[in-house]
């Protein structure tokens, strides 16, 4: 075998020994091989003493090709690492100056006023009034020195507050607007405020307390003659009409509220009508409506069409034009002008929140002009397109009673069945509900609650039934002390538990979750942090990767340990959607508890169900022929009452359950104890890496293993620096957590104190208003109890009737059967006469 400058030739033999793979030989390995003790001379210069020399000489030069090889892919592999190692470093190391000024822009961030603003502005685009005012009264207490957004902010707070109803405190925001004395702030706002003064005096039926706001709003300018207009609404409705007459005139011809000013001058000419009260105007048409000449409604009717020629460029001016057609229908109907009445009723928009009200006075008109088929037709579409209105009930029993006079007798029988099922169950409620007692206070207290409690216990009124009660006489003031008073105790509760969240949160490891900007920083900090040490994984693979030979003595223990820490510390989060995905597998468990909860509240809704349909069967038993004896009846319910208490007292132990779940919730996520963990993790970690790449630099580990660890020691110290730096803005950030979590402890314990006073003192107004209120709420009950009554009796009446009608009707049909029968008869016999004469000879007749 010859020997060339490019290496050795293999035998076949040596071929297939190589063909078995790379053998990872290292200088040991060479070493033991014999090739160490082979000078060069043996190479170069004497010839073999042997063919198997030579032979031994090629495998020994193959095997450190191979082994050489190998070593070159490991130290490209080692290299690769590094390279990667220094790339994530590099990129945390680019990442701390945006977090730097995210920090310093967050302490110089202050959500500006005009932001707050336009949130609130578009929250009431979508009637959610509550926060509306929340951010709103948030801009005026901060932000008094601001001329523009405290003039914003509290004409918007006002309009929040008038247009969720809470009427008292619109008017002490309005009257601040009004009361300005320098002019300065709120020029634009404060005619706009005096209107909505007036208008709060007339919801709130405070027509005694008008004059002390004509006195309150005299000094307003009006440049649109917006408190002219406000002043003659309330003299109309004080009937003081020469007065208002007076004012009205102020108003110009290019003022906004010229249409509003027409109607009224309208309004006061119809009552100024001979015979007609201020009630007449919302009754509407019917038999016993009042009857007035043409001549005496002629100069209303001409106010009202001047508003109806007047443009409708606005929903409220189309409103007020659809106002004027259906007073000129109504006074059309009352000087009996029926064609006259129908074409102003017809030019009522579909649209119009007035509709109901139109189709109900057009069936009256029909049924004057004895068109009945019209008639049906505008009430069936009252039931279809305004089924929560007043008239409702009332257009089907007229309904009925059309269809029972045109001979329909089906069909009107399914009217009235109808009516009477859909308010014969109202009517029972409600004896219920006035039976249960007699105390004022009792009403008070039972309306102020939540309907949804009162649903679950199944002492619930109808909708229709509160409706009703609420537009009786004095019943919208009554009703909104109660709202008001619901409200206050919802919001009062809705408070404690945000106190108690709020608690758990300022109190866990994680109160940083109470801080959404600072929490935003902490999560881009913490992933470069883990994305560092991630760094060192890659590193320290690099390190695995370097010498082959079998490790020793403290540098074997630290590995060992080093590589047990490294499966966890891969799970740590880097990317945002890490951290989502970590949150949500923290709320998953929450959420099985909670579903779990859920579960039980279903298996105890069950229980009530049952105790419910128990109940209805003693009730109903004797009704259906079951006979039991009073001890038997008295002992069933004792074990009723017992169940609904044992009932009660789950329900609150599941209420508490949720309590603590919610609690729990929010003290879960980021900064609880598994970042607690991951941060052990980091530290053990890099003190196990330092450690281990300080031995293997020694040589401990090989040459190969010495040379990687002093290749990653510059490495491992950007990485050292990166990480401190980023720990010293996370220091920063627990810091400024600790500040703001001790304001917000604070705050949270000034605001519990006023939450604690302001139930105190709601339970003072509840003792001082429950019994006026309750009488007043317990007078309209009455009123809607006796209106429930009537209706059923109607629609008993309308069966009977349509009994009757359908009896007459078969004996009228009977009796014209017997005439014809009696008649037929009559002619059968004549002309069997006629037969038996004409057969008869007259010649042998006697």
């Amino acid at each position: 075998m010859s020997v060339t400058r490019m290496g050795v030739r293999r035998t076949p033999r040596e071929k297939r020994a190589g063909a078995l793979g790379p053998v990872n030989l290292g200088a040991s390995g060479l070493g033991a091989l014999g090739l160490g003790s082979l000078g060069l001379g043996s190479l170069g210069g004497g010839a073999p003493r042997g063919g198997a020399t030579w032979s031994g000489l090629a495998a020994c030069l193959l095997l450190a090709s191979v082994g050489l090889s190998w070593t070159g892919r490991a130290a490209a592999d080692s290299a690769d690492r590094v390279q990667r190692a220094e790339r994530r470093v590099g990129g945390a190391e680019a990442g701390i100056g945006s977090i730097e000024k995210s920090i310093k822009a967050y302490r110089r961030k202050s959500w500006s006023p005009q932001q707050r603003l336009a949130d609130a502005v578009l929250l009431m685009g979508v009637k959610d009034y509550d926060r509306a005012a929340d951010l709103l009264n948030q801009v005026v207490e901060r932000h008094r020195d601001d001329p523009v957004a405290y003039a914003d902010g509290l004409n918007l707070l006002g309009e929040t507050y008038f247009l969720s109803g809470q009427y008292l405190s619109a008017r002490r925001i309005y009257g601040r607007l009004v009361d300005d004395a320098s002019g300065s702030r709120f020029p634009a706002y404060r005619e706009r405020a005096a209107i909505r003064l007036v208008d709060i005096a007339l919801r709130t039926r405070d027509l005694d307390g008008l004059d002390a706001v004509y006195a309150r709003i005299s000094r307003v300018p009006s440049p649109q003659g917006g408190v002219a207009y406000a002043k003659g609404k309330g003299l109309v409705a004080q009937e003081r009409y020469g007065a208002a007459a007076t004012e009205l005139q102020k108003v110009g011809l290019d003022s906004p509220f010229r249409h509003q000013t027409k109607y009224l001058e309208g309004v006061a000419a119809m009552r100024q009508i001979p015979g007609r009260t201020p009630s007449d105007d919302e009754e509407g048409p019917s038999p016993s409506a009042t009857k007035t000449r043409p001549a005496d409604v002629a100069p209303a009717i001409a106010k009202f069409e001047r508003v109806t020629q007047l443009p409708g460029d606005t929903a409220e001016h189309r409103h007020v034009i659809d106002l004027a057609w259906l007073a000129i229908g109504r006074l059309r109907y009352e000087s009996q002008q029926w064609t006259g009445a129908v074409e102003a009723f017809n030019r009522v928009d579909r649209n119009s929140p007035e509709l109901g009200t139109m189709l109900y006075e057009l069936a009256w008109v029909y049924v004057q002009l004895g068109d009945v088929i019209r008639a049906q037709r505008a009430l069936e579409l009252l039931s279809v397109s305004a089924p929560d209105s007043d008239d409702v009930a009332d257009a089907a029993l007229l309904r009925g009673d059309l269809m029972l006079r045109s001979g329909q007798f089906d069909k009107s029988k399914k009217v009235y069945v109808s009516v009477r099922g859909t308010y014969e169950g109202m009517q029972s409620r409600v004896d219920r509900f006035m039976g249960a007692s007699s105390d004022p206070g009792v009403y008070f207290d039972t309306l102020s609650r939540d309907q949804l409690e009162l649903f679950e216990a199944g002492r619930a009124l109808p909708p229709t039934v509160l409706r009703w009660a609420r537009r009786g006489a004095d019943g919208a003031r009554a009703f909104a002390i109660i709202d008001d008073v619901a409200l206050s105790r919802r919001l009062i509760r809705e408070s404690n538990e945000m106190v108690e969240r709020l608690n758990a949160v300022l109190a866990s490891p994680n109160k940083i979750r109470a801080l959404p900007g600072l929490k935003l920083g902490a999560e881009k900090s913490l992933g470069l942090v883990n994305s560092i040490a991630l760094a060192r994984v890659t590193i320290a693979r690099g390190l695995d990767g370097s010498g082959g030979g079998a490790l020793s003595g403290e540098l074997s223990r630290v590995q060992a340990e080093r590589k047990k820490l490294e499966r966890r510390l891969l799970r740590v989060p880097v990317t945002p959607a890490d951290f989502t995905r970590r949150d949500q597998e923290a709320q998953k468990q929450w959420n099985g508890a909670s579903q779990a909860l859920q579960r039980l509240e279903l298996e105890v809704d069950q229980l009530q169900a049952t105790v419910n349909g128990l109940e209805r069967v003693i009730k109903d038993g004797p009704q259906a022929g079951v006979v039991r004896t009073p001890q038997q009846m008295q002992a069933y319910r004792d074990q009723l009452v017992e169940q609904r208490q044992v009932i009660a007292q789950y329900r609150r132990e599941a209420d508490k359950l949720r309590r603590s779940i919610e609690a729990g919730r929010v003290q879960v996520g980021f900064g609880d104890s598994r970042f607690v963990e991951d941060a052990e993790v980091r530290k053990r970690y890099r003190q196990l890496l330092e450690r281990e790449v300080a031995l293997s630099a020694q040589g401990r580990g090989g040459a190969e293993r010495a040379a990687y660890a002093r290749r990653v020691r510059p490495v491992l110290a950007r990485a050292d620096a990166a990480e401190d730096r980023i720990d010293a803005i996370l220091a920063d950030i627990d810091a400024q957590v600790r500040d703001k979590a001790d304001e917000l402890r604070s705050i949270v314990q000034r605001e519990t104190a006023n939450v604690v006073s302001y139930g105190l003192e709601l339970q003072t107004l509840d003792q001082e208003a429950r019994l006026v209120v309750g009488e007043v709420a317990m007078r309209n009950f009455t009123r809607v109890r006796d209106r429930l009554r009537d209706i059923v009796l109607r629609a008993d009446v309308g069966i009977t009737e349509q009994a009757w009608e359908t009896r007459e009707e078969q004996y009228t049909r009977v009796r014209r059967l017997k005439v014809e029968k009696a008649r037929t008869l009559q002619r059968l016999n004549e002309e069997l006469e006629e037969v038996l004469d004409d057969s008869v000879d007259p010649e042998k007749s006697p």
